[in-house]
């Protein structure tokens, strides 16, 4: 037959979950820092990131009627619509630049730009 059950179990768990709840889970995790050339640290810019710098003023000149809002999306929407070549350009550039290498002296053929874009 089995014993009594007397509810210590579920005390023990309780006070466990409130203490991981109530306690800080430890120091706070530090941010990673970027040098670029010995300047201020700068975080190293996303592929899309880079891709959104090389394609807007194009698309702000192109399409100068639409607010900044639709320009992202449309810039959004390209980038989500790119070739794996494509995208594979600004993966590489983005990879280079976390590494600390620039970019602009290794890739020279300037932006890709989406397929509906007509300037």
């Amino acid at each position: 037959m089995d014993a009594p059950y007397d509810g210590a179990e579920v005390t023990v768990l309780m006070e466990e979950i409130e203490e991981a709840y109530y306690t800080s889970p430890g120091p706070p995790k530090k941010k990673k820092k970027y040098k670029i050339h010995g300047e201020k640290a700068k975080k190293p810019r996303s592929a899309y990131l880079l891709y959104y710098y090389d394609i807007y003023l194009k698309v702000q000149q192109e399409l100068p009627h639409l607010p900044q809002s639709e320009i992202n999306k449309k810039i959004s929407e390209s980038w989500r619509l790119l070739s794996v070549a494509e995208r594979s350009y600004y993966l590489e550039k983005a990879k280079l630049e976390k590494e600390g290498l620039d970019p602009v002296s290794i890739f020279s053929p300037g932006p890709l730009l989406p397929h509906w874009f007509n300037g």
